[in-house]
């Protein structure tokens, strides 16, 4: 291959169902890309796409997923897995070990065997927009303890991981979806915290996505960490990774807005970049790299190297037949997910038992659209009278109040919490109310906004409100244990 060819395979192009073209994807596999990173489509229209490109290349296409929580969380259809927060509320290395085998057989039966998954960041800013339920905890050891297994159920099944997002996206108050966030904890601190999991992971995982941000005690010009010079200098000098480095995707606007996209993609390569994931334009970034390559000594060696690291990642990828499709959310795995969602739950304050007659609010939608349908189902089914109630009036003697939240980290939107307004109307209203109970299906930091006790799952999906419905009924007993600080817990 000539140098431009390998500097095309480095380039991994997006591509969304629905909105980008087959077309245009069959193209950027006639430039030679080597893989792409997907979202969404259904199981079916992932395989058959997967395979479609697979046979249109001259080098095998590493595809790979933002699949943190199971295949599901970009296909519909497939199975959904609890949260890596939940995975960390129950402490449990069997389950975390579980959720990665699940997820690699799905996303491998897909074509997909490049998972980009575990979070390695740190829960440990409540008002972190992109992280909160995505990090298995706020513990450097736990994190790492739970990474590994994830790390171990994925290879058992023939997948690859990618630890992210180095050097640790946690403390922060920013999406970088959509700006510059900055980590400003001192070398040591860092050192301690942030770096910790991925030091005790690096010399297992196969991967190390970078991150898009400001860190003040590693790159003091200010420079993105991911198109810095400090991957070279830390990633692979004091923690010793040898594995694929990619950078998180060129088209986020921490990137994007501020950077033409060759010149962020030759310092990313000149950091210790291998993978170029999802440029704004992948077409004309790789007929642009190539000549720029080509020009450059340095950068020929560079690329070189890069290249055959990505060769090193597809040869631990597991050949032969993929899994059956059937598999894909199939009912072995869906059993398999409402037992693991069992053990995914933990109370903020003291446990508690609801009386047969409820109030319900959910302060983020109407009766008639409420998020927590499953939920409230299966508390009807158990026997308890569920209302709806306004906001206002009180619940009748011996009815409890229960308010249902849905805050959960989503790209490009910013938002993890209520605005401060919003809290000190709920705050107001929830005071009024004695014994008043919140359950969150997403963010453990609800509690204390609220200033409010209750169970939290750590996600949205429909085990979780299930198993929920089971706690609070008493069908179950919770043995989780809140994998973050929080005040109302300690007070409790």
């Amino acid at each position: 291959m000539t140098d431009a060819e390998k500097a095309a395979q480095i380039v991994f192009p997006g591509h969304k169902f629905g909105i980008d073209s087959v077309e245009e994807a069959e193209l950027l596999v006639e430039l030679g890309v080597g893989g792409f990173c997907l979202y969404g489509g259904r199981p079916q229209e992932v395989a058959e796409f997967t395979a479609r490109l697979q046979s249109k290349a001259k080098r095998p296409l590493l595809m790979s997923g933002d699949y943190e929580d199971g295949v599901a969380q970009q296909c519909p259809g497939a199975t959904s897995l609890p949260s890596n927060m939940g995975i960390g509320a129950s402490g449990s290395e069997q389950l975390a070990e579980e959720k990665g085998r699940i997820t690699a057989i799905e996303a491998r039966a897909l074509g997909v065997p490049w998972v980009l998954a575990p979070v390695c960041d740190l829960a440990t800013a409540p008002a972190n927009p992109i992280v909160n339920t995505r990090a298995f905890g706020d513990n450097p050891a736990l994190v790492a303890r739970l990474g590994a297994a994830y790390l171990r159920g994925l290879r058992a099944e023939g997948a690859i991981g990618c630890l992210k997002h180095f050097p640790g996206h946690g403390d922060t108050t920013a999406d970088s979806h959509l700006e510059l966030p900055s980590v400003d904890a001192d070398r040591a601190t860092l050192d301690a915290r942030e770096l910790a999991p991925f030091q005790a992971l690096a010399s297992t995982s196969e991967s190390v996505m970078t991150a898009h941000l400001k860190v003040p005690a590693l790159v003091p010009e200010g420079i993105p960490y991911s198109i810095s010079a400090d991957p070279n200098k830390t990633l692979r000098g004091t923690l010793g990774f040898q594995g694929l480095i990619s950078t998180d995707a060129l088209a986020m606007q921490a990137i994007a807005a501020n950077f033409d996209e060759l010149e962020a993609s030759r310092m990313a390569l000149l950091g210790g970049a291998d993978i170029l994931l999802v440029p704004t334009d992948a077409r004309g970034l790789v007929r642009r790299l190539g000549p720029a390559v080509e020009d450059s000594p340095e950068l020929v060696a560079i690329v070189r190297a890069a290249y055959e690291r990505l060769e090193a990642a597809r040869a631990k990828v597991r050949s032969g037949p993929r899994p059956p499709l059937e598999l894909v959310g199939g009912a072995k795995h869906r059993e398999t997910a409402e037992r693991m969602a069992e053990s995914c739950l933990a109370w903020a304050g003291a446990p508690v038992k609801l009386p047969a007659n409820i109030r319900y609010w959910e302060p983020e939608s109407d009766p008639d659209e409420w998020f927590g349908a499953t939920f409230i189902d299966m508390l009807r089914e158990f026997g308890l009278k569920v209302e709806p109630w306004t906001p206002g009036e009180p619940p009748p003697a011996g009815e409890r109040l229960v308010v249902g939240t849905f805050l959960n980290p989503r790209a490009y939107t910013g938002r993890i919490a209520y605005d401060e307004d919003e809290r000190a109307e709920i705050r107001g209203r929830l005071r009024a109310v004695p014994n008043a109970l919140v359950v969150s299906f997403g963010s453990p930091f609800v509690f204390d906004d609220l200033e409010t006790p209750g169970l939290c799952a750590f996600g949205k999906n429909e085990a979780s409100q299930r198993v929920a419905a089971l706690a609070l009924t008493g069908k179950i007993e919770v043995h989780g244990r809140m994998p973050v600080r929080l005040k109302i817990a300690a007070r409790a």
